[in-house]
Parts: structure tokens; C-alpha cells; sequence
């Protein structure tokens, strides 16, 4: 379950706002970061998701506001795996006859996999089909929290706090009640000191309940001989590794005591300690992942206000690290305005939202505008400043490098702490760019490593080597073309082509589609690529003449022309100019560029030839996508890229093993061989 688009006609200062829509989270687990200042309408927005989660709204609900004008939407999705749950339960528990109203909202759910809750917003989709909707939100609760035991989530609010206090003895009556998921799922929405108060006292009990479960255990197999049932296992275990990993050399220590009075901490240099006199940091940040374990969330919208209460920097990037990976396919949002917490998750994945100083609403920015998203920082963090770094940096070279940036952070979101893309434009720029980036390249800024990612455009395997060999391992050229013809897909444009402009069409013939616009392109292609590659012929000659005349002067003490020294001079820059000269008409002669012409057919008549599918790789894939937009009828070709990015992020299996490969490689700080880019 993960939310998909949020539309608020008013709430509070909100008016007007719209969010969304966002995909299904992978199986890393997805953040949505809302930031901004105090006062912008993130914790409004959390509210909202809490509310939507928790219960349907009610009338108590609306007398319990302070402004009587609500009106907003929330779209709400499951994923694959959870309708076939649903469609399961619906099907052997429900009267699905036709025309039943569990029939009609189960084929509702099965058609658009989405389903609204609303509160007086007249003109969404709730209104149209309120009923139906009811009964989903019905279906799909009681199918996967109900039946199959499945979390929807918690909310966890900003006004957390850990006052210090022992365990109250009587609750160890109450431990079978704690573990039970009705009563679990009750604090996932309530308030702060109650879930605090009811996470430490879970804790309390475990160790003592484990060990009284052993004894009776034992117990039973001496006086039957053998065990009826396996024996138990430490319930405290999870937490235990989750503290280790958090504080390594950190543990709960087991005071030996009759009746459990506290929950003890041992720390590295082996004192005991309770509990309560760790750190806020240390308290907020166990506290907080002890939930994604206690109400074992996958496929799960987690909220969380303002994370980063009490935590250094470092920290804060733990937290966000750990909860990515701790649980599986969860759609995590957050509420900060945190510097750590937004570089770790990545700028593309943060929401701005801010008060507009004229208007006094809230304005939303999205990450991914980028312009917009750098001014909202440097807004949020005023004079102190905000400088978003990864451990490595890539910069991305190509005609269209911002959209390079763009797909890349698309494709992979898992590594939007790790890695920063950082756009340096067209190729024209390379050469007055070849020495800083070089330097650059083999350098580091404090612990920060760089990479350069570049479009294969029309080079050769020779010039790619070249390159590989210059750049110390740590450039890569894309095997295509563009980043842009990696979307070349047919199966992928098909079911962009029939899902999102509702135009079906054969997957084969999509294929045969695109390689017709190649071949009707042959001729601006071959045209492009001789001028590319003569380009590169006629390149920038190095005319530095050495050590020559260093500490010499040319004019005597008279200022007359030293004679000998000039004419040194202009004899080597004479035989610099003459060699250039000679290698510049040997690479030029009419040999050479009649096997240049030959070369550059030959690789062109064998992209559009019938069968091969090399155009994919040769041909420039913007261009390829552009007329197929339009020849297809379906508008902007901008929108049917992002649409084919959108939907190929969705499936991390479809992303081309080069891609990944490259990423991984980057990620884990290796260097890339000259095997490892491609070439024609």
C-alpha cells in the first residue's frame, strides 16, 4: 500500500495544493521528504496521511477541527502482490455474486489498482463513486491487516520525548495483551508518550517472559522425556542486533533480577546503565526503527515528523540509511528541515513546501526543478548555507546533461545519498574542460570521489580506450548513444503508449515502427557523424615548445632583439607548425576520408539493416523518440520521455544490467576498466 497523490482544496493555511503522483515504492523502500520552514504545511500534509490510514472521516472529526472548510483527497494504492491478497479474501470470505457490492468493488480495485478517501472535496474522485470506495478501503483493510496480519503503517509525531521512569511491575500481566497486532496496531497512530511509555515497557518485559517460557519449557520435557514444542526463542533478539548496529559494542544487559525494574543498557567500556540515561540521539533513533521491527512493516506508509529530533549529523544519516533497509517496500514519508536528512535522501526526492510572502499560502517545488529546488534551499538555510555532497560525485556530459541527471536519479533512487549527478552540458565544452576534470578526476575534496559520465555520441572504440586510459578509470562511456536510448524499448513504449495515452499498439510493431524513423534518419545520421568524427580529426594541436628560453631573455641591456634566441625560437615553432601540418594532411589525405565515408556507411546501412536492432545503440535516441511522439499522435515528446523514465523506474529488473553495473561500480568506489565502456 503506498499513497499515490494528495489533493488539498483547504486545510488549515493549505489551499490549493497538489502532490503526486508518486510511484510505488522498490523493494529498498521509497522516501518522500517534504522540507521547508516552520509554518509551510508539512506536518498539516503528515495530519492528512495519518488521517487517511488511521480511520474514515467522521463528523466527530470535523467538529474536532479548527477550521470548518476542509475539503482534500487522498489517493491511496496497492501494490500487485496485495490485490491478489485482497482478490483471495474478497473471493472466499465475501458474497461476490454479480452484482454484489463487494463484487463491484473488488473489480473496481482490479481495474484501477487505486482507490480515494475524501473529506468534502466535491470535485475529486471520491465524490463520483463514494460507495464503491468505502467499501475498497473496507475490502483492503480487513483482507490485509484483519485476515493476513499485515501493518498499514504508523505515524510517528514530532512531539516525541523519553522521560525517565522505571518499568511499572503490574504490566507484566499485561504482556500477552502487548503482543497481540490489535493492540500493536493501536499505538501505531497514537499519541507520542503513549507509544513511547508502551515500546519501553514491551522491551522491559521480554527478557523476563523468555526466560520464564525456557524454564516451563524444560520443565515439560523432564517430566514427559521430550519436547512437546520447539523451544522458545529470545524475542528481544531484533532489537538486540538493531542496538548493535546502531552503537556497535552496545548491549542489553540482564541484571538478574527476580522481577524486571528497568531496561538496562551495558555500554562498550562495561558499565550498566538504564535505559533512560542514553542520549536523546541514541533514545530517538532505537525508538524510531523499534517501530519498523514491533509492527514488522512491508509495503507500508510510514510517517514520521520532523526525524532528525535530537540527532548530529551523522546520526541523522543513520537513521535515514536504516530505515530504507530495515523492512522492505515501504513508502517512508517525512516531515524535516533537516540539511543531513535531505542530502541523504537525495534532492529528488524532496518536496518544498513553503508560504509564499505576498500570498501567505503554501507553495509547492518539487525536486526535480532544479533551479527552483537550489533557490528554496539556500531560503531554508539562509546564511549558513547548504552545499548537497555525496561521498562521490558524477558529472554527467552530454547535449541534454540535465535530463541525463534526471533519468539517472530516476533509475536509481537507492543511491541518492551515496552519489550526487552534477550536469556539465554539451560535449562542445569537453576540451576546454579535458585538464580541470582530469585533475579533478584523480583528486579528492575532503572524503569525496569523482566520476564522468559521458554519451558515446559518434566516438570510436579507439577514442573510448583513449579516454579510459586518460581519465585514470574513473570516466564512462555510455554504450549508446544518448542516456535517452536506453528508453528504446518496445515493451516499455507499448505499455506506456496504451497505459498513459490510452493508444494500444502491437509490440513488434512499435519495433518496426522506430526502425523505419531510423532508416527515414540514415541521412542526417551519416551526415552528423562524418562532421563528428572529422571534428575530432581537426582536433586541438599542443604547438607548448618545452623549456625553451626559460630564465633567457630575448632583449639585451641595449633593448635590441637577441638574434640567436629568436631565430631558436622560430625554428621550433616552425618545425611544431610543420608537423602538425603534416599529421593534419595525413589523417585528412583523400585516402583517409574515403575510408572514413566507407567506415561510417558501413556502420549505418548495417543499423537500419531488416532484422538488427544496432540502430538502437547508433542512432540518436532523442531524436528517435521525438518522431515517434509524433508520428504516434501523442503530443510532447517530452512527456512521453518522462512517462517511459517513470515506468521504467518502476521495474528495477527492467533497468539495462549496463546501467547498473556502471552505478554499482561508481557506488562502491571501484574503477572502470577499458573493457568496461563500449564502442563501434
Amino acid at each position: 500500500m503506498y499513497i499515490t497523490e494528495i489533493n488539498i482544496s483547504s486545510f488549515r493555511h493549505l489551499e490549493d495544493v497538489q502532490l503526486g503522483p508518486f510511484k510505488r515504492p522498490p523493494a529498498h523502500s521509497d522516501l518522500v521528504v517534504l522540507a521547508g520552514p516552520n509554518g509551510g504545511g508539512k506536518s498539516s500534509i503528515l495530519e492528512l496521511l495519518g488521517y487517511a490510514l488511521s480511520n474514515t472521516w467522521s463528523l466527530s472529526w470535523s467538529l474536532g477541527r479548527s477550521f470548518p472548510s476542509n475539503s482534500f483527497e487522498v489517493a491511496i494504492a496497492v501494490t500487485p502482490d496485495e490485490l491478489a491478497l485482497v482478490r483471495e479474501f474478497t473471493i472466499s470470505s465475501q458474497d461476490t455474486s454479480a452484482g454484489s457490492p463487494d463484487s463491484e468493488a473488488l473489480r473496481h480495485l482490479e481495474q484501477e489498482g487505486i482507490y480515494y478517501r475524501a473529506y468534502n472535496f466535491d470535485t475529486g474522485q471520491y465524490q463520483q463513486n463514494s460507495s464503491v470506495y468505502n467499501r475498497i478501503h473496507r475490502l483492503v483493510t480487513s483482507a490485509l491487516r484483519n485476515h493476513y496480519q499485515r501493518s498499514l503503517g504508523f505515524f510517528l509525531k514530532s512531539d516525541r520525548h523519553y522521560p525517565p521512569g522505571k518499568f511499572r511491575r503490574e504490566r507484566l500481566f499485561d504482556y500477552e495483551e502487548m503482543t497481540e497486532l490489535k493492540h500493536i496496531w493501536a499505538l501505531a497512530f497514537n499519541t507520542s508518550d503513549v507509544q513511547y511509555k508502551d515500546m519501553f515497557d514491551f522491551l522491559v518485559q521480554q527478557r523476563y517472559h523468555y526466560f520464564r517460557r525456557l524454564g516451563a519449557y524444560w520443565h515439560r520435557r523432564q517430566a514427559t522425556g521430550s519436547a512437546d514444542r520447539p523451544a522458545p526463542t529470545d524475542p528481544l533478539s531484533p532489537y538486540s542486533d538493531l542496538l548493535r548496529k546502531l552503537f556497535p559494542q552496545y548491549k542489553f544487559a540482564d541484571p538478574l533480577e527476580d522481577v524486571p525494574t528497568d531496561l538496562f543498557i551495558q555500554l562498550p567500556s562495561g558499565e550498566t546503565i538504564p535505559f533512560s540515561d542514553l542520549s536523546s540521539g541514541e533514545k530517538e533513533v532505537f525508538f524510531i526503527l523499534s517501530f519498523f521491527l514491533r509492527h514488522d512493516v512491508t509495503n507500508a506508509v510510514i510517517v514520521i515528523d520532523e526525524p532528525e529530533l535530537h540527532l548530529h549529523p551523522e546520526l541523522a544519516r543513520l537513521l535515514i540509511r536504516s530505515m530504507q533497509s530495515i523492512k522492505e517496500g515501504n513508502q517512508v514519508w517525512l516531515a524535516t528541515h533537516n540539511p543531513e536528512i535531505i542530502d541523504e535522501a537525495g534532492r529528488d526526492r524532496v518536496v518544498y513546501i513553503a508560504r509564499d510572502s505576498e500570498t501567505k499560502k503554501s507553495v509547492v517545488t518539487l525536486g526535480t526543478d532544479e533551479s527552483e529546488a537550489m533557490r528554496h534551499l539556500k531560503d531554508l538555510f539562509g546564511y549558513c548555507g547548504y552545499i548537497g555532497i555525496a561521498k562521490r560525485i558524477v558529472f554527467l556530459e552530454g547535449a541534454d546533461s540535465s535530463a541525463d541527471r534526471k533519468m539517472f536519479s530516476s533509475l536509481f533512487p537507492e543511491y541518492g545519498s551515496a552519489l550526487k549527478f552534477v550536469p556539465i552540458r554539451s560535449v562542445a565544452n569537453l576540451p576546454r574542460m579535458n585538464a580541470a576534470i582530469l585533475s579533478i578526476l584523480e583528486s579528492k575534496l575532503g572524503w569525496a570521489e569523482f566520476y564522468l559520465i559521458r554519451d558515446r555520441d559518434f566516438l570510436t572504440r579507439e577514442m573510448i580506450e583513449a579516454y579510459g586510459q586518460r581519465f585514470a578509470g574513473r570516466l564512462y562511456v555510455l554504450k549508446r548513444y544518448h542516456i535517452e536510448n536506453y528508453l528504446l524499448d518496445r515493451e516499455l513504449i507499448a505499455k506506456v503508449q496504451q497505459e498513459i495515452f490510452n493508444n494500444p499498439v502491437d509490440v513488434e510493431l512499435v519495433g518496426s515502427k522506430l526502425r523505419r524513423i531510423a532508416l527515414r534518419m540514415s541521412g542526417e545520421v551519416l551526415r552528423n557523424m562524418l562532421a563528428y568524427r572529422l571534428n575530432l580529426l581537426y582536433r586541438p594541436e599542443d604547438f607548448s615548445l618545452g623549456s625553451l628560453l626559460r630564465g633567457q631573455a630575448v632583449l639585451d641591456e641595449g633593448g635590441c632583439w637577441v638574434k640567436e634566441r629568436l631565430e631558436a625560437c622560430e625554428q621550433l615553432l616552425c618545425q611544431k607548425v610543420g608537423a602538425a601540418n603534416d599529421a593534419l594532411s595525413e589523417r585528412t589525405s583523400r585516402e583517409c576520408l574515403q575510408t572514413l565515408i566507407a567506415d561510417c556507411k558501413g556502420l549505418i546501412q548495417e543499423a537500419v539493416h531488416d532484422g538488427a536492432d544496432a540502430w538502437k545503440v547508433l542512432m540518436p535516441g532523442r531524436r528517435l523518440i521525438e518522431e515517434y511522439a509524433r508520428s504516434e499522435g501523442l503530443g510532447s515528446p517530452v512527456v512521453l520521455q518522462n512517462s517511459l523514465i517513470k515506468e521504467l523506474a518502476t521495474d528495477s529488473a527492467r533497468v539495462p544490467a549496463e546501467l547498473r553495473r556502471a552505478i554499482r561500480t561508481i557506488a562502491d568506489g571501484r574503477k572502470f576498466g577499458c573493457e568496461a565502456s563500449g564502442g563501434t
